[in-house]
C-alpha cells in the first residue's frame, strides 16, 4: 500500500505541473516524490501537426522543471512511436534536466501510422529494462500521449505491462478514442485516463492535482515521535507499527508479539519466538518435517551426512559404518576405498603389456613396433613399409619393428622433413650461364629470362635493354621521354600541361586561371591570350581596357517611354503610376495585385550564417517586387532543414515592412535538407484556409517558391507533383550545389520561366530582380476594394489621375512632335 500511495503521489505531481499557474512548485522548490522510474510514450504519428507536435515537447519540458531529477531520485525516459518504435533517451542516459531538455527539443517527428500496442510491448521490455537504467523497488510509471486510434492491438499488451507493475497514465487529445484509453490505463480510470479537446488544452487536467500533492506533509515536516510509521492524512498523522509488533497504550511505541510465551504454536518439540512470529525446531538427533512443525529421527547416510566414500551403512539414529563397493577393499581408516589392480599385482597372462582397466580388470597391449593377436594375449611385429603405413613421398625403407625411413628416387633429394622429396635445381645451385634470370625447367633442365625492361638476345643468354620511346609502345598523347629500360614518362608541347592521368595534355588557359590584365573579356588561346569587351564596350588602343558606349543613341533600344544607359547596357523605366512590363520595353498597369505566395528557404548546414543572411535579403527583394496587404498579395515563410518550421503564415502581416522586418528575424535552423518533406508541409498546411490562404472559390492564384542549395535528403517527386496538380504555381531558385534536375522537377510550365539558376550566393540579387511572379488582374479575379465614386477622397483621386494622363498624354505629344520636327529638318537638309 506504501508504494502505491507514493505511485499515486507521483503521478498526482506529474499531472499537476501541466497547469499554468504554479504556486507551489517553481524552479527552486520541487514536489518530493521519492524514486520514480518514468518514461514518456508520445505518438509522432501523422496526424500530429507540427505546432502541436511542439506543444507535446513544451508539457514534457513543464513536467521536467517540477521534478528532482537525478540518478537517485526521478529518472526519465523518452519514446516515440508512430508506425516504427524510436527511443530518444532511456533512463539511464541523462542525470540532469538540462541535458534532458536539450533532448528533447531535438526530437525529429517519425510522421507515420499509430502502432500503439507495438509501443506498449517496446516499453514493457526495452525501455523498462535492468540495461537501460530500470531500478529494483522503483516504481515504473509511463504515460502515453495520443491523438489517434491506436492501429493494432492494446488490450492484451497494456494489460501484460499493468501486470509487470507499470502504472500507466493514457492521455488522449482531439481524436483520442476513449474505448482504447481505457484498456491502456491503470485502475481507476478516473485517476489514470485524460482527455482534452486540442493540445494547447493539455494543461487544464493537471489543476486538480497540484495542492494535493504539493501540500504540507506532517509526517515528513513535523516532529511526529512515532517509532516506528508514521502515516500522513490531511492535516494530521497517525502512528503504526512494523509487521509483528503492536501499537502501545501512548499511541506512539511498539512491542515486539511474543507468540510462544503466549503459547500461540503447534510445535511438537521446540518453538523459537520472533516478533509476531514463530519458527519450530526439534531436540538433538532429530531433524523438522516439511510441516515445519513435528520431527522424525535423522538418518545421516540417507541425508549424506557422513564422510563414506563409496557406501554407508545406516546403524541408528547418528550412527552409520563404511563400506566398499565390488572391486575394492576398505582401508585402514574404514573410510576410504582402493580399487583392486590385477596388473600390478601379477596376476594377468600378457605376453607384453598389463593394462589395468578398472578395480579387478584388466586387458593386454603391446611394445611399441608390435601389435596385438586374435588370441588378445601375445604380439608380433610391424612392417610400415609392407604395410603402406607411412609418409614417405617416394621410398619407404624398413629398419624394424614399427621403423621406418625415407629415400627419393633418382634425379631427387631428400627435404629437410626426411619425408618428401625436391628435384635438382640447377638455376637455385648457380649452374647455368644466364646473364639476367634462370628458370627452372625440371630436373636439370633451365631456360634463360631477362628483368623487366630488356629482352632476351639471339645467344638465349645475354640481354639488352628496351626503349618503348623509340618503338612507340607508349600512350602518351604529345611527348615520351624514355627513362631507362622498359621505362617512359610523358611531357606536352609548348603552351600545354600534363594532365593527372599523367599522359594526355590539356592547354593552358591564362583567361581561367585569372592571369591576365583584361578589363572585360579574356579570350584564350594555348599558352596566351587576347581581350575583348562586353556588348556596349569598345576596346582601346592598349587591347586591355574598354570604354561605355551611349547605348540608348546608338541602338534601338524599344523603350515606350525612357531609356536609361547603365554600363555596357540600358534599360527601360516607366512613367509614375505604370509598371514596366515581362518584355522590359512597354508599359502598362499589370502586377501580382493578388497572389498567395509561400516561400520555402533552405535553412541546411551547408547555407552557412553568412549566406543565410543573403537569402533573407532576396527574401525581402521579392516581397518589394509585390503589392502587399490583406486584399492584395499575401506572403507566408516557412523554413526546412532535417525539419519544417512556419516562420509566419499568410494571415501574420499585411504590409511588406512588417513581413520584410520579421523576415530579418528569421533564425538559421543548421540541419539537413528535406526538400520533399518542406513540400508536404506547403501542401498540407501552409495553403490551407487556417493559415490563411483564400478559399479557392474566390480564384486567387497560389504561387510556392522553393530556394536551395544542395540535394534533397528525400525524395521530392510526390509533393511536387500533387502541389502542380493543386493549381499552385511553381518557382525553383537554385544555388551553388542545388541540383538541376530537382529544381526543374518542382517548378511549373513553362519550366524556363519558372526554374532559376546561379553558383554564387552573391548573385541572388540578380535572381530577385529578374524573377517574375506577375499575375494581372484579369487573370487573378481576387479581392478588389470597392469604392464610393462620390466619396470625396476618390473624386480627388480621380481628378489627380486624370490629370497624370493628360500630362503623360502631354509629353507623348510634345516626343512626337520634335522627332517631326527632326525628320523635316533632315528632309529639307537633303533638298
Amino acid at each position: 500500500m506504501g508504494n502505491l500511495r507514493s505511485l499515486s503521489g507521483f503521478i498526482f505531481l506529474t499531472l499537476a505541473v501541466f497547469t499554468t499557474a504554479r504556486p507551489k512548485s517553481g524552479p527552486d522548490q520541487k514536489c518530493k516524490s521519492g524514486p520514480v522510474d518514468l518514461v514518456f510514450l508520445i505518438d509522432s504519428s501523422r496526424s500530429v501537426r507540427p505546432h502541436e507536435f511542439e506543444t507535446m515537447r513544451k508539457f514534457m519540458v513543464d513536467i521536467l522543471n517540477t521534478l528532482d531529477i537525478g540518478l537517485d531520485t526521478t529518472r526519465v525516459g523518452v519514446v516515440q512511436y508512430s508506425s516504427q518504435i524510436r527511443s530518444e533517451f532511456f533512463l539511464k542516459t541523462h542525470s540532469k534536466l538540462e541535458n534532458m531538455v536539450n533532448a528533447i527539443n531535438e526530437i525529429v517527428p517519425l510522421a507515420q501510422g499509430t502502432m500503439t500496442g507495438l509501443a506498449i510491448k517496446y516499453l514493457m521490455n526495452e525501455a523498462f529494462s535492468p540495461g537501460q537504467g530500470d531500478r529494483p523497488k522503483v516504481p515504473n510509471v509511463a504515460v502515453i500521449v495520443t491523438d489517434g486510434r491506436p492501429q493494432d492491438r492494446v488490450t492484451e499488451v497494456a494489460a501484460e505491462a499493468r501486470e509487470r507493475g507499470i502504472e500507466i497514465y493514457a492521455v488522449g487529445v482531439a481524436r483520442a478514442d476513449m474505448t482504447s484509453l481505457r484498456a491502456m490505463a491503470s485502475p481507476p480510470f478516473e485517476d489514470h485516463v485524460f482527455l482534452v479537446e486540442r493540445f494547447d488544452l493539455i494543461h487544464q487536467f493537471g489543476l486538480q492535482f497540484q495542492d494535493k500533492l504539493c501540500g504540507k506533509d506532517l509526517c515528513l515536516e513535523s516532529d511526529h515521535g512515532c517509532e516506528q510509521l508514521c502515516e500522513s492524512s490531511p492535516g494530521s498523522y497517525t502512528c503504526h507499527c512494523l509487521p509483528g509488533y503492536r501499537l502501545n497504550a501512548d499511541g506512539k511505541t511498539c512491542s515486539a508479539i511474543d507468540l510462544c510465551v503466549e503459547g500461540k504454536h503447534d510445535c511438537q518439540q521446540i518453538c523459537i519466538s520472533s516478533p509476531g512470529s514463530f519458527t519450530c525446531d526439534c531436540d538433538q538427533g532429530y531433524h523438522l518435517n516439511d510441516d515445519k512443525k513435528t520431527c522424525s529421527p535423522i538418518d545421516l547416510c540417507a541425508e549424506g551426512k557422513h564422510d563414506c566414500e563409496q557406501v554407508c551403512v545406516y546403524s541408528g539414529p547418528g550412527i552409520f559404518t563404511c563400506d566398499c563397493k565390488e572391486g575394492y577393499r576398505l582401508n585402514v581408516d574404514e573410510k576410504t576405498c582402493a580399487p583392486i589392480d590385477l596388473c600390478a599385482e601379477g596376476k594377468h597372462d600378457c605376453d607384453q603389456v598389463c593394462v589395468n582397466m578398472g578395480p579387478g580388470i584388466f586387458t593386454c597391449n603391446c611394445n611399441e613396433g608390435y601389435r596385438l593377436n586374435m588370441d588378445e594375449k601375445t604380439c608380433s611385429p610391424i612392417d610400415l613399409c609392407a604395410e603402406g603405413k607411412h609418409d614417405c613421398e617416394q621410398v619407404c625403407v624398413n629398419i624394424g619393428p614399427g621403423i621406418f625411413t625415407c629415400d627419393c628416387n633418382e634425379g631427387y633429394k631428400l627435404n629437410g622433413d626426411k619425408k618428401t622429396c625436391s628435384p635438382i635445381d640447377l638455376c637455385a645451385e648457380g649452374k647455368h650461364g644466364c646473364e639476367q634470370v634462370c628458370v627452372y625447367l625440371g630436373p636439370g633442365n633451365f631456360t634463360c629470362d631477362c628483368n623487366e625492361g630488356y629482352r632476351l638476345n639471339g645467344d638465349k643468354k645475354t640481354c639488352s635493354p628496351i626503349d618503348l620511346c623509340a618503338e612507340g609502345k607508349h600512350d602518351c598523347e604529345q611527348v615520351c621521354v624514355n627513362m631507362g629500360p622498359g621505362i617512359f614518362t610523358c611531357d606536352c608541347n609548348e603552351g600545354y600541361r600534363l594532365n593527372e592521368n599523367e599522359k594526355s595534355c590539356s592547354a593552358i588557359d591564362l583567361c581561367a586561371e585569372g592571369k591576365h590584365d583584361c578589363e572585360h573579356i579574356c579570350i584564350s588561346a594555348p599558352g596566351v591570350f587576347t581581350c575583348d569587351c562586353n556588348k556596349g564596350f569598345k576596346l582601346n588602343k592598349d587591347k586591355r581596357t574598354c570604354t561605355n558606349m551611349d547605348m540608348c543613341n546608338t541602338v534601338k533600344h524599344g523603350c515606350e517611354y525612357q531609356c536609361v544607359n547603365t554600363p555596357g547596357s540600358y534599360y527601360c523605366i516607366c512613367p509614375e503610376g505604370q509598371l514596366l512590363q515581362e518584355d522590359s520595353k512597354t508599359c502598362g498597369t499589370c502586377k501580382s495585385a493578388n497572389i498567395d505566395l509561400v516561400l520555402l528557404i533552405d535553412g541546411s548546414k551547408s547555407v552557412r550564417p553568412q549566406n543565410f543572411e543573403l537569402v533573407k535579403k532576396f527574401v525581402n527583394q521579392v516581397v518589394d517586387s509585390l503589392d502587399v496587404s490583406a486584399h492584395g498579395t499575401r506572403i507566408g515563410l516557412v523554413q526546412y532543414s532535417s525539419r519544417v518550421r512556419t516562420e509566419f503564415p499568410l494571415n501574420m502581416y499585411h504590409t511588406a515592412e512588417d513581413i520584410k522586418a520579421a523576415v530579418m528575424k528569421v533564425d538559421y535552423m543548421e540541419k539537413g535538407t528535406m526538400t520533399g518533406l518542406a513540400l508536404k508541409h506547403m501542401l498540407e498546411n501552409s495553403f490551407s484556409e487556417a493559415e490563411g490562404a483564400r478559399p479557392a472559390s474566390r480564384n486567387i492564384p497560389r504561387v510556392g517558391l522553393v530556394f536551395t542549395d544542395g540535394r534533397s535528403q528525400d525524395d521530392i517527386s510526390e509533393y511536387a507533383k500533387k502541389a502542380k496538380e493543386a493549381g499552385i504555381t511553381m518557382y525553383a531558385v537554385g544555388v551553388g550545389k542545388a541540383v538541376e534536375d530537382e529544381l526543374r522537377e518542382i517548378a511549373s510550365e513553362p519550366v524556363e520561366k519558372h526554374f532559376y539558376y546561379t553558383t554564387d550566393f552573391s548573385a541572388i540579387n540578380t535572381i530577385a530582380e529578374n524573377l517574375k511572379l506577375n499575375v494581372c488582374p484579369a487573370e487573378s479575379q481576387g479581392e478588389v476594394a470597392m469604392k464610393d465614386p462620390c466619396a470625396c477622397e476618390n473624386l480627388v483621386e480621380f481628378q489627380q489621375a486624370t490629370v497624370n494622363s493628360l500630362d503623360q498624354l502631354t509629353q507623348k505629344l510634345a516626343s512626337m512632335a520634335a522627332r517631326l520636327e527632326r525628320l523635316e529638318n533632315q528632309l529639307l537638309s537633303r533638298k
